[in-house]
């Protein structure tokens, strides 16, 4: 994928990840190593030659050949994708997700990403250079959307707190309810009636989360769809077609998705927070 696609964190991620890379390679360790043993031999004056260069000439050349074998790694395409590939990987860790069908869900997304990425890699007409960073940036967002909805659906799933709750409470409000009526005008009826206030915003709360997530489930569907498309497109794409009607409301479409999913997210982390849900599990819908 073309660095000028990407943002600029995954930008300064990968740059980072390569300048460590450089220092660390065999080839640099080599230079280092050369350049330290024949400046001390140089300062020592262990040699007898005329010839023989003096220290500051050897600290100049492992400069230059470190220079230069850091530019040559920051240059290498086939690495900086490498990379690219394994920050995905690592920001994006599907390890963390314990339901196994959503896991398998971000597994999907992150392999279409993959595809879409060696698609353009492939093209090299001018005139879909725009077209195709556009739907490459958006991707980067769209995956983050999708790992942050199916690390909320996971929590939500493997949450047994919350699917007790969600059998209990309804019950326990019926019960307080059927006591109110029978306490009605007896001195515990206030004590009652803030029992019955506390147990329906509990089961307001649970049912708002059920719902959001049910919503939240058919998202991230309609969303690997949307991605299994874009893909197509891009492999069938020409310079004609960039410009086209169909492409540019795929383009609508995918940015009306990625602001869906964040709208979904926000609502889900909003009814973790409420008072009748317990919180734990929202921090985790964040990452």
């Amino acid at each position: 994928m073309n660095r000028d696609q990407l943002s600029r964190e995954m930008q300064e991620r990968i740059r980072q990840s390569l300048l460590s890379y450089s220092i660390f390679r065999p080839e640099s360790a080599i230079v280092i190593a050369l350049t330290l043993i024949l400046t001390a031999v140089s300062l020592l004056g262990i040699p007898d030659l005329m010839w023989f260069p003096q220290w500051w000439m050897w600290m100049l050349f492992g400069l230059v050949g470190e220079g230069l074998i850091v530019l040559s790694t920051l240059r290498d395409e086939k690495f900086y994708n490498q990379v690219l590939n394994e920050i995905f990987h690592m920001r994006f860790d599907i390890s963390s997700i314990r339901n196994q069908e959503l896991r398998q869900k971000v597994a999907k997304a992150l392999e279409y990403r993959e595809l879409i990425g060696k698609e353009i890699e492939r093209k090299h007409d001018p005139a879909l250079d725009e077209y195709l960073t556009d739907t490459a940036r958006g991707l980067e967002d769209w995956i983050a959307q999708v790992y942050r909805l199916a690390l909320g659906l996971d929590a939500y799933q493997m949450d047994k707190i919350i699917q007790r709750d969600m059998q209990a409470v309804p019950q326990e409000l019926q019960k307080y309810k059927e006591l109110l009526v029978r306490e009605k005008g007896s001195a515990v009826q206030a004590d009652i009636e803030r029992t019955v206030s506390l147990k329906q915003a509990q089961w307001d709360a649970l049912n708002s989360l059920r719902n959001t997530m049910a919503k939240a489930q058919l998202q991230l569907e309609d969303t690997l769809t949307a991605i299994g498309t874009v893909y197509m497109q891009v492999v069938l794409l020409g310079s004609k077609d960039a410009r086209s009607t169909r492409a540019q409301r795929l383009q609508q479409d995918m940015v009306e998705q990625i602001r869906q999913l964040q709208d979904t997210s926000n609502a889900m982390d909003e009814i973790y927070q409420s008072s009748g849900v317990r919180t734990a599990i929202s921090g985790t819908a964040h990452n």
